[in-house]
């Protein structure tokens, strides 16, 4: 199919993601795509939509970044090169703040998991 003859729609959920829908672009009438229920079930087919990673695996993930970090830092120290060095510095912050990030995710993902997997015990 052409870019031309390609139709566009626009993609909605009115109620904050329970439902689907789509429209032609400058149309007003929308079609149900699917529903939560139906998007969770076809993409993860029962799984849970999270994973969660240990404190020893987010530690040992971060710990060689850091490690390689370390080198570069000071090989650009070394040689005198403070435009490499400003760099890398910044790449320790974003660093850090993304170890942070993950170490949040993944405590809310284990929680997450413990609050789902006794629900579907029970039916």
């Amino acid at each position: 199919m052409s870019d031309k003859t390609r139709v566009e729609y626009i993609y909605e959920s009115p109620d904050g993601g329970k439902t689907v829908t789509r429209r032609k672009f400058g149309e007003r009438e929308k079609e149900t795509i699917q529903s939560a229920d139906e998007v969770l079930a076809d993409l993860f087919t029962g799984a849970p939509a999270v994973s969660s990673l240990s404190e020893a695996q987010i530690e040992n993930k971060f710990s060689s970044i850091r490690d390689s970090l370390k080198n570069a830092q000071l090989r650009a120290k070394w040689t005198q090169d403070y435009t490499m060095a400003k760099h890398v510095s910044k790449s320790v912050e974003l660093l850090e703040q993304l170890e942070r990030d993950v170490r949040t995710a993944s405590e809310t993902a284990v929680a997450a998991i413990k609050k789902v997997e006794p629900s579907k015990d029970s039916l």
